[in-house]
């Protein structure tokens, strides 16, 4: 073997060697990226800390798994869940009209989360996921009429499935 076919080895083994050696810059996860897109303040760390608490979400490499796993496990249970409570002060407060169209405005974005999940369309889960946003934000606007009932309980609810509804929004704009 000649002198530059060795130097030629011992090179072509250097790089090889250093290229593994040098530890690679992982970029952010999926999931973090997602929570990074907001510009509300607070809402990355919330983001992260409600969304750490799925690993199988946060396993995922693709938007569209992210989506339909994130629907499903976070925010159409969620949803649910306070369409449950908000429905239980609409029966303790048959008479007020406010409760019952925020309990209509629950019903309605538990269906549009639930058609978000089923879609095939990226445009019509978009779509989905921003009427649910809508129809919690509709809630929120005719609260401020009621009177009689204290409502601080429905205001929470909201505040916390328009911020699940946000997430799924930035996800969804990249299915």
């Amino acid at each position: 073997m000649t002198p530059s076919s060795y130097l030629s080895l011992f090179l072509t083994i250097s790089v090889i060697f250093f290229s593994h050696a040098i530890p690679a810059k992982s970029s952010p996860k999926l999931y973090q990226s997602v929570c990074k897109e907001s510009r509300h303040k607070d809402f990355e760390q919330r983001c992260l800390k409600t969304l750490e608490a799925y690993p199988q979400i946060t396993s995922t490499e693709d938007y569209l798994t992210f989506s339909r796993l994130y629907l499903k496990i976070v925010a159409i249970k969620n949803a649910g869940k306070a369409q449950h409570q908000v429905k239980e002060m609409k029966n303790k407060y048959p008479s007020s009209g406010v409760i019952k169209y925020c309990a209509e405005s629950y019903s309605g974005a538990v269906n549009e989360l639930k058609d978000a999940f089923s879609e095939e369309d990226p445009d019509l889960i978009i779509m989905s996921v921003q009427y649910a946003y809508y129809a919690i934000g509709a809630c929120e606007h005719v609260l401020a009429q009621e009177k009689s009932v204290n409502t601080s309980s429905i205001y929470a609810l909201n505040n916390e499935i328009m911020f699940l509804s946000d997430i799924a929004c930035i996800a969804s704009r990249h299915v």
